[in-house]
């Protein structure tokens, strides 16, 4: 196949000349060793050298290959743009050192509403038509399905305006119902014309949505005269849900300002500025920080661990049965093995509201007690009996006897039956006992040094799923299940009992179990 060329008029006179292939979307795992084996195996003796980029601050990895020549480069770009390596699907364009062709848009076209049955070779086999295509991407998902729309990059502006007029041939092979090819336009940043409208009656009709918003001022259109407007129904909340994105930020900020009431059926509509997901998941994290801060400092003292009648039990569902005990400022429902539990943390914004839940929580049954921090825990499990030494009860002694079957203390050990030695030993026996024991004392020595040092960190790690795991499988109250952490956090090894936690639960709960009955019987 002859090569194709370029006029040198055009802004990518470099493009007969160009060898690199850009590389993006790729899987951190990936090596230069697999990435060149890739290429090489549809293109042997074309591959040059092959350099990624790593950037740890991304979850994806960007590449160079450089091809022997530019003929082999772009048939590498028209077989393997868009194909699957190692699970993730991979965007191969054009490299172009120059920093302002790469963020020259005259040439940049974007397509929407294409069928999802379109792959990127395909998009890129239809666009070839028209001109010299320095990238081609068909946007897809997580599971490497398409989107619907993608972005389109020529070499000149003729051959971007060729494409454009001849949307109706393209749309006849990879369109779908409203089918769009349009110059693309970088919208400005923090521009607020896209609004999300939310909790909209089911009963609202898609005509009826447009009609109220278009009310505050005109709506933004694409080259095809489409408004840009979405409404569907959102079957996980059996409510409409919508999207409209206005020409200018004034009739935006009109239409979040309206009055929500009953003006769109009989709900309180919401009406927000658009956020991206990167947006809601920054907004979501500062919330709850903000939470957490609160919950332990100024409501601190309004914050309960509660212990509920039922497990799996929702949010409105304890939102409906402490309705009469006012301001609510957090629920939190502890989790297990991504399961609800009935284990809940509330937190109120006031004292009132805070005694009215106590109150209530006896008539519900459930067992609310005041919230601990890690920290406080921490110094219950060290001081629980008041007398300032770490883990252990006032008797220390018939303390440890009480629990035969936990500890293995060297007290009650008893001599083996023929160990017994005879009074009248040689000196040379002796010597050689002497030698035995020392050679003894070294090996132990060594195994000591080369134990892993535990630190305060793990212990504290180890502490804080000990305390969860003995509160999740019996009805303990906060003060009986640090004292538990506390007595097996001192008196078995931290390698033993992080072994039982995660290989020996059913032994672990019979020692949890024997624990606390013989903390009753130190209590009476």
């Amino acid at each position: 196949m002859a090569t194709q060329t370029v006029p040198q008029s055009v802004a990518f006179a470099e493009y007969n000349e160009n060898k690199t292939i850009f590389v993006n979307n790729l899987p951190t795992s990936v090596t230069e060793t697999v990435l060149f084996a890739e290429v090489f195996k549809d293109f042997p003796n074309q591959v040059s050298n092959v350099h990624i980029n790593r950037d740890s601050r991304f979850d994806t990895t960007i590449a160079y290959i450089n091809m022997n020549s530019h003929e082999a480069a772009l048939q590498a770009i028209k077989k393997l743009n868009g194909t699957l390596i190692e699970g993730k699907k991979v965007n191969m364009f054009w490299s172009l050192r120059d920093f302002k062709q790469r963020t020259q848009n005259e040439t940049n076209l974007y397509v929407k509403y294409i069928k999802k049955s379109v792959t990127q070779q395909k998009l890129q086999e239809v666009f070839e038509k028209y001109g010299h295509t320095l990238s081609v991407k068909l946007s897809s998902n997580e599971k490497n399905e398409s989107n619907g729309f993608g972005y389109v990059k020529y070499c000149t502006v003729e051959e971007c305006q060729a494409a454009v007029d001849a949307r109706d041939e393209i749309a006849k092979e990879i369109g779908d119902e409203g089918f769009l090819i349009a110059k693309f336009c970088k919208q400005p940043k923090n521009l607020k014309t896209n609004l999300y409208i939310g909790n909209i009656d089911k009963t609202v009709t898609e005509e009826q949505f447009l009609k109220y918003f278009e009310t505050f001022g005109p709506i933004k259109c694409g080259a095809d005269g489409k408004k840009f407007y979405r409404f569907l129904y959102d079957e996980k909340y059996e409510k409409n849900k919508g999207f409209v994105n206005y020409e200018n930020t004034e009739d935006a900020q009109k239409a979040v300002t309206a009055p929500r009431h009953c003006v769109l059926g009989d709900s309180d509509i919401l009406v927000t500025y658009y956020k991206t997901k990167k947006e809601r998941k920054q907004e979501f994290k500062q919330h709850a920080n903000e939470i957490k801060m609160n919950a332990t400092g100024k409501y601190k003292e309004y914050n309960f661990h509660v212990k509920t009648d039922k497990a799996g039990i929702t949010e409105g569902e304890i939102r409906d049965a402490l309705q009469d005990c006012g301001g609510i400022y957090s629920i939190k429902i502890k989790y297990v093995n991504s399961e609800p539990t009935d284990v809940v943390y509330i937190c109120f914004d006031n004292a009132q509201s805070a005694h009215q839940f106590i109150q209530k929580a006896q008539v519900l049954g459930w067992t609310a007690n005041p919230f601990k921090t890690k920290q406080e825990r921490s110094s219950a499990n060290n001081y629980y009996n008041g007398t300032g030494i770490p883990g252990f009860p006032v008797n220390f002694l018939q303390y440890f006897q009480l629990f035969p079957s936990v500890f293995n203390t060297s007290m009650n050990r008893q001599p083996k039956p023929g160990n017994k030695q005879p009074r009248n030993v040689s000196a040379s026996q002796n010597a050689k006992k002497k030698s035995k024991v020392d050679n003894n004392i070294k090996k132990q020595s060594k195994s000591i040094e080369k134990a892993p040092t535990v630190t305060e960190e793990m212990k504290n790690n180890l502490g804080d799923q000990l305390y969860d795991f003995i509160l999740g499988i019996e009805d303990y109250d906060e003060e009986i299940t640090g004292r538990i952490t506390g007595v097996l956090l001192e008196s078995i090894e931290y390698s033993e009992l992080n072994n039982m936690l995660k290989n020996k639960i059913e032994e672990l709960k019979s020692v949890i179990k024997e624990v606390h009955e013989n903390l009753k019987k130190i209590n009476n």
